[in-house]
């Protein structure tokens, strides 16, 4: 079982907290207060251009990444595929998955091809494309299935938080820093201090000695 649906389901509690204080953490809309991108011309940003520019935007999201490697390898089971300890689902999950994943995305890459107009950007999409097609065949074999995917699921998982995170950007309006404070003192901690000593009872109680 992933970590998230452990003790009755009650770890999505403090995998909530953990989502919206890394949020916070990484300066993402709706926390960027330090930069606020849409009223002060993206922050200090401006006063950088060119490599500069581009080392922060990398470091930034390099940040991102390594907390989405946290909260899969905390809460979402790391590189175990869903439900691991069904032996019947090994070869639609581990298999099947993967190659409908990857021929599917090489085919709707094609597809966008003709939306193209430079004749360099075309032949390029079409080689992403073959190789995502050349891609998905290769997890039918067993020994590569067996090197790759564990690395699969967890890079999979690590996206789907990072898709989250520039979900949050584009929907939700900036908090105020008095509301951002009151969300992570009056809110956030009181929530996670009692999350970790109901979850520790939950496994007492579960797992009595």
């Amino acid at each position: 079982m992933w970590f998230v649906f452990d003790n009755y389901f009650f770890m999505i509690v403090p995998f909530a907290v953990y989502v919206i204080a890394a949020t916070a953490e990484t300066n993402r809309a709706p926390f960027d207060l330090p930069e606020a991108e849409s009223e002060l011309v993206a922050g200090f940003h401006t006063e950088y251009s060119g490599f500069r520019c581009a080392l922060y935007f990398l470091a930034e999201y390099c940040n991102i990444f390594v907390i989405s490697a946290v909260a899969v390898t905390l809460f979402w089971g790391g590189w175990l595929r869903p439900f691991p300890s069904i032996a019947w689902l090994d070869i639609p999950l581990n298999v099947a998955f993967p190659v409908v994943l990857f021929v599917g995305s090489g085919a709707a890459t094609l597809t966008l091809v003709k939306k193209l107009r430079d004749p360099i950007q075309q032949k390029v999409l079409v080689l992403v494309a073959l190789t995502l097609v050349a891609m998905g065949p290769l997890f039918i074999v067993p020994l590569v299935n067996h090197a790759v995917i564990g690395l699969f699921w967890f890079l999979l998982k690590v996206s789907c938080i990072i898709y989250l995170m520039i979900w949050f950007r584009g929907t939700f309006p900036r908090f105020r820093y008095d509301q951002l404070m009151n969300i992570g003192w009056k809110v956030a901690i009181p929530v996670g201090m009692a999350a970790v000593l109901i979850n520790a009872v939950l496994g007492m109680v579960r797992r009595p000695l």
